[in-house]
């Protein structure tokens, strides 16, 4: 497969196309510190059949191919290479690099927010650290040394591997299947460490909202102290343990909701390193509306208060520079763009996108549902899946032949999925945005769900979770969960009491011309003609279908999608994001309607 050298251009493209402006943004982990060096911008690089069995044991090349920018992945067009790399084959970054003279005497950690697939780090011509995996970050500790030599050897073995791989393809892009990503595709960045650092800050709601569970990780375990911000302006200060529940009333409460985002600032010190946090003060769970009927489907409760979910699908995308956001502007333009659109959240498919992204949905105040992303492969291809929406079919995820069909009959793919789920989970819990946990999204690599639903909450029981999004229920979770495309929008079972999360739908297409992608064919579920007729079928479908749901228990919904992605149509916005398809107010009207049509329901009970 060549990857395609778009012309499409975001209007952030000239900031990801300039390799003096290296997306210099750092990734706001949970816990940050004023020191940070960014390593974005222009690398060399070098392509090299792969010489042995394992990556850690390839010899970096003694000369390179060209240049790349980082942090694109090789197939895009920001990287500067546009190029696919084979399974075969060793892709190699080299940078030099000359530290701070204030940090040549310190420790200093080299962080990489996300490489695909397979990470080792050579610097100075020494094997510092290595890493398994396409979506999460990583850290190495450099030496001490004046001058650096950084070398990165990179292999994908691309979805054969049926490692967790997500949309990309491995043939040209096609259908809902996209360009592959390989190499560095997320910031690269430097900081000194102290003796003792602070490894993680995560703060946990009270159930009445009075305050925080604060637990502080430390290489070492010593006493630290918590400052809380206040919205008052005052402050508290507490001291405990490392790796200790540490309690922080609050005088002063401001729950996290997405009309009033509110994020409390926390500073947390061990006397060796001082890092700054944020937190929201929030709850989510399924409980019975206040008045409801004995068999009254039950809610979303957002702090105790009934909230429906009115989400878009979010893929994270774009024509230059693929699953990297070609700029921080890009990630705020498609939150805010959504939240000014009435919706409240986005449902992030697949995906483990730059922990900047959580933070910006953190702070507009826009649900975030996040998938955990899928390997193996998936059980049935489209035309299958027609059926299986008709007939609601079910299957089991235990069995042998199970296992085999969805591509988990290897017990290293399993535990590699299972330590990929609980690695993202610890990475993000501290993100008051997250409400919803998805684990398996039409049976793609589906197994033993009820058994992973059970991890899941114990891995955090503060959120709520969607074990099989799609179809395959098989009876867990907090929800009864479907898609639906191209067929008429059902009523979810009568015996089933879950609330229903239609948790895929929609999926209208219109080809913007000049705004499209230049790879073969186009994909959809059903194709307008022009604007008009797009917002008039999305008014029959909301006002006929959709919004006469919520008396039978529609509780949350995920349209499809916020933007195209390559040769899909079916986006609210262009790939490029120059072009809104549907007129503004007609969709802030009919996302208007459904709230409004959710809120009447509650009135009606009490």
């Amino acid at each position: 497969m060549k990857p395609v050298a778009t012309q499409l251009r975001t209007p952030w493209a000239d900031e990801a196309l300039n390799a003096d402006s290296p997306l210099a943004q750092y990734p706001r982990p949970q816990r940050e510190r004023d020191e940070w060096l960014c390593l974005n911008g222009t690398w060399d690089y070098a392509i090299r059949p792969s010489s042995s069995a394992r990556l850690v044991n390839e010899y970096p090349p003694d000369s390179y191919d060209g240049r790349i920018r980082v942090p694109f992945a090789l197939e895009t067009v920001a990287s500067g290479v546009t190029r696919e790399l084979l399974p075969d084959e060793t892709l190699f970054y080299r940078r030099l690099v000359e530290l701070p003279p204030a940090w040549r005497a310190r420790r200093v950690a080299l962080n990489f927010e996300a490489v695909d697939y397979l990470a080792a780090v050579w610097v100075n011509g020494q094997l510092v650290g290595d890493h398994r995996g396409g979506y999460l970050p990583f850290s190495v500790e450099l030496p001490k040394a004046e001058r650096l030599e950084i070398v990165v050897g990179v292999r994908d073995p691309g979805p054969a591997g049926r490692q967790q791989y997500g949309k990309q393809s491995e043939k040209a892009p096609k259908d809902i299947w996209y360009t592959p990503t390989s190499g560095i595709w997320q910031t690269v960045w430097a900081e000194p460490l102290p003796a003792n650092a602070i490894t993680s800050v995560v703060a946990t709601s009270y159930a009445d909202l009075n305050g925080f569970t604060i637990i502080a990780d430390t290489e070492q375990h010593c006493r630290i102290a918590v400052r809380v911000e206040c919205p008052d302006g005052s402050e508290i200060t507490v001291a405990g343990k490392s790796g200790e529940p540490i309690e922080v009333a609050l005088p002063y409460i401001r729950p996290w909701t997405p009309d009033d985002p509110y994020l409390y600032r926390l500073e947390v010190s061990n006397g060796t390193d001082r890092v700054t946090s944020w937190a929201g003060l929030r709850t989510v769970a399924i409980g019975r509306i206040p008045g409801a009927r004995r068999f009254e489907r039950p809610a979303i409760l957002l702090n105790g208060k009934p909230l429906f979910v009115n989400a878009v699908l979010d893929q994270g995308y774009w024509p230059e520079s693929g699953m990297t956001a070609p700029s921080d502007e890009a990630l705020i333009f498609d939150l805010q763009q959504l939240k000014d659109l009435g919706y409240n959240g986005v449902r992030k498919h697949i995906k483990v996108e730059s922990r900047r992204f959580y933070h910006h949905a953190d702070r507009l105040g826009m649900l975030v549902l996040q998938d955990v992303v899928n390997g193996g492969r998936p059980r049935v291809g489209i035309p299958r899946s027609r059926i299986v929406m008709a007939l609601d079919w079910q299957t089991r995820d235990k069995t042998r032949r199970g296992l085999a069909a969805a591509g988990r009959d290897s017990q290293q793919n399993r535990y590699e999925f299972e330590a990929d789920m609980a690695a993202m989970i610890k990475l993000l819990r501290g993100h008051p945005s997250i409400v919803i946990w998805v684990i398996f999204n039409e049976g793609w690599g589906q197994y033993h769900t009820a058994r992973l639903e059970r991890r899941v909450r114990r891995l955090d029981p503060t959120r709520l979770i969607d074990p099989a999004s799609g179809w395959f229920d098989q009876r867990g979770g907090d929800f009864r969960s479907r898609h639906r495309y191209v067929l008429k929008l059902q009523r979810p079972p009568r015996r089933d009491r879950r609330p229903f999360f239609l948790s895929e739908f929609g999926g209208f297409s219109l080809a913007t011309e000049g705004h499209q992608w230049e790879g073969d064919g186009k994909f959809g579920y059903r194709f307008c003609a022009d604007s008009a007729s797009l917002g008039k079928a999305l008014a029959k479908l909301y006002r006929e279908q959709l919004i006469p749901l919520v008396r039978h228990g529609l509780r949350a919904c995920v349209y499809t999608q916020l933007s195209d992605v390559e040769i899909e149509a079916n986006g609210l916005f262009s790939y490029d994001r120059q072009v809104l398809k549907p007129d503004a107010d007609l969709l802030r009207s009919l996302n208007a309607e459904l709230d409004a049509a959710f809120d009447a329901a509650l009135t009606r009970r009490k």
